[in-house]
């Protein structure tokens, strides 16, 4: 039976300065452990789900967007609240990733789920206990195991 066709789901900041919209299920969901990730979100850890660039739109206050751009990623966050929104690494172009915890009505990336993992499980906080049954990496995940890496890797 084929899937029903992919309804765009949307997200936005606390402050509703700015929204956006995802139009294709993500195929890839993290839990990143690591502590630039904590920092950045004051968080035990951050979620990011994977699109193409070309799958996310930016529907509101796009003026309203600041860019940090760590050696890493170029995090994008409202100017106004400070939320966290996207990022997008060098290494992945084409790629960006979303913060699932910001979309709206309950809605899902709709992921694969034998997609989802937790990364960087190696140096999460002390206080942290992870609980469930999603594969774990003590770094990133290897390519065999992600998508993203493949897509970098241009195995995929």
């Amino acid at each position: 039976m084929k899937d029903p066709p992919f309804k765009p789901i949307h997200g936005r900041c606390e402050c509703e300065s700015v929204s956006y919209e995802v139009r294709a299920p993500a195929e890839e969901l993290y839990h990143c452990h690591c502590s630039r990730c904590r920092r950045l979100h004051g968080t035990l850890f951050a979620t990011y789900a994977y699109v193409l660039r070309s799958d996310i739109v930016i529907t509101k206050g796009t003026e309203n967007i600041s860019i940090y751009r760590s050696p890493l990623a170029h995090w994008y966050f409202c100017r106004t609240c400070g939320c966290h929104l996207l990022a997008e690494h060098d290494h992945s172009p084409g790629v960006m990733w979303y913060m699932p915890a910001t979309l709206e009505d309950a809605a899902v990336p709709q992921h694969p789920k034998e997609s989802e993992k937790h990364i960087f499980v190696a140096s999460k906080s002390p206080i942290e206990t992870i609980s469930d049954d999603i594969p774990q990496y003590d770094e990133y995940a290897p390519p065999e195991v992600s998508i993203t890496a493949r897509k970098t890797d241009g195995a995929a």
